[in-house]
């Protein structure tokens, strides 16, 4: 039995080293023979170009956590009173119940790996390639995830470029599945998962998690607005988000929940526009009467372009006499003309977000939550000195990477495990299909995304030399 064990062992292996990295350099190097910075005359200053994603990551506090299927408890009110007033005084009176319900939350888990990294080439050095270069600009923690990379310059090492580069890839997926995660999009083996994201959260239609009773009191407010312009008057967009902050905000005073900060989440190009016609309908929102006689008040002078700097500059959204922070995220779905027959070509379409950051002055009531791969240690100290072969951790425990060699090379693998967690999804609220045409669009970090660039080159060609030995035939 133990030799069919040995023997099943060894074929286990053998398929997993068939996974293993390439037989050669995949990686890019940097001042190594071959490498992107392997030019004599190099200045030290280096410049990256590279879009990060930003977002409302940087908003949300980043908790451990270890239980894979939560409940979050509610009351969700009192059903009315049955039975009769009572005739006499110890006779039985109307009497009512307590209603509930849970909610619960799914991890995701995402993984990405550099590229194959050749312990030889680490060593050689370019002919000329002395300068010590440094980089000038921030590549990773833009604000759209949890910092997943410490601001680390990658021209220095190869293998924190590499690491960086990992860094950079799930920082983009991340970026995106905070808003469209699903978890429909899963692998069937598990190696992908997507958590729900926040525009699953923000939803009508929440269901307890062990019964699927609906649970109307826990539901979000949406908004249609139909694909009309921002700008326009088929729907009036002040009307519409102060509607919005004024009932959520009633909801809030009422359950005993305020304070409330709420974030306001939209794509940079449609904050770029609602920015530019808000003062004008604020300042006259319900100004005008309608008739034949309509006399509309006109402001002609310096409130509206002043009103307009101070949102742009302080990043904030006044709303019926509070101010707002506005969260500019360019991992919300956008609409165009290509994904939607409603969008005409140079237009584009999108949702404005009420997020509760916080609840009761100081409570968080959004946020992420992961799984702390710090405690694998105790788990695995059994091993004794064997646990020094196991996966290694950084960031406090946020990514889990592991060493896979095949003899002189190897790569390393990444992972992470978050969710976002929306306690309160009836504080929150969205407004769809909100049209907007800017005169340019944004560059975009998505590489899928048409307004994406890059360039350049990964490799360079090596240098021809003329050596006798060159020349000789056998």
């Amino acid at each position: 039995m133990s030799e069919l064990l040995d023997l099943l062992t060894q074929e286990l292996r053998k398929e997993l080293h068939t996974k293993a990295p390439a037989a050669f350099q995949t990686g890019m190097l940097l001042q190594q023979p071959g490498g992107i910075f392997s030019v004599a005359g190099m200045e030290r200053d280096v410049i990256s170009t590279h879009i990060a994603p930003m977002g409302i990551g940087s908003y949300l506090p980043a908790v451990p956590g270890m239980i894979d299927d939560p409940r979050f408890g509610f009351i969700l009110g009192f059903t009315a009173e049955s039975g009769d007033e009572a005739t006499n005084p110890c006779d039985d009176a109307p009497s009512g119940f307590m209603k509930g319900g849970n909610l619960t939350a799914q991890w995701g888990r995402i993984m990405r790996q550099t590229n194959t990294i050749e312990m030889d080439k680490l060593l050689h050095e370019s002919r000329g390639s002395t300068a010590d270069l440094q980089l000038m600009n921030m590549m990773v923690g833009g604000g759209a995830s949890p910092q997943l990379m410490p601001n680390a310059d990658p021209t220095k090492l190869v293998i924190l470029s590499e690491m960086v580069g990992v860094g950079v890839q799930l920082e983009r997926k991340l970026s995106t599945i905070t808003w469209q995660g699903t978890p429909g999009n899963n692998t069937a083996g598990g190696g992908y998962k997507e958590y729900p994201g926040l525009d699953s959260q923000i939803a009508t239609g929440r269901m307890d998690a062990d019964t699927g009773t609906l649970m109307p009191a826990a539901d979000s407010m949406i908004m249609e607005f139909n694909y009309a312009d921002v700008d326009g008057i088929v729907n009036d967009i002040v009307q519409y988000v102060s509607h919005m902050e004024y009932n959520l905000r009633n909801i809030a005073n009422r359950t005993r929940m305020a304070p409330v900060t709420w974030g306001l989440a939209m794509r940079p190009e449609l904050w770029m526009e609602l920015s530019a016609i808000w003062p004008c309908r604020y300042l006259t929102d319900r100004c005008t009467t309608v008739g034949a006689n309509a006399n509309p008040m006109v402001i002609n002078d310096s409130n509206n372009v002043e009103l307009r700097d101070r949102m742009r500059n302080t990043m904030t959204l006044p709303i019926n006499g509070r101010n707002y922070p506005v969260i500019e995220d360019d991992g919300i779905f956008e609409h165009t003309n290509i994904n939607n027959a409603n969008v005409p070509a140079g237009s584009y379409a999108s949702s404005i977000y009420f997020v509760p950051l916080r609840v009761r002055g100081n409570y968080p009531s959004t946020y992420w939550e992961y799984i702390d791969y710090r405690r694998i240690r105790q788990q695995l100290s059994p091993m004794g000195m064997g646990a020094q072969n196991v996966p290694f951790w950084t960031e406090n425990g946020l990514l889990l990477w592991v060493y896979r060699d095949n003899s002189f090379c190897f790569d390393l693998q990444a992972k992470v495990e978050p969710r976002v967690v929306l306690r309160t999804p009836h504080l929150a609220g969205k407004i769809d299909h909100i049209m907007y045409s800017p005169l340019t669009h944004l560059r975009s970090p998505d590489p899928a995304s048409p307004y994406w660039v890059d360039g350049g080159l990964s490799v360079r060609g090596g240098s021809t030399n003329y050596a006798v030995w060159g020349n000789f035939t056998v």
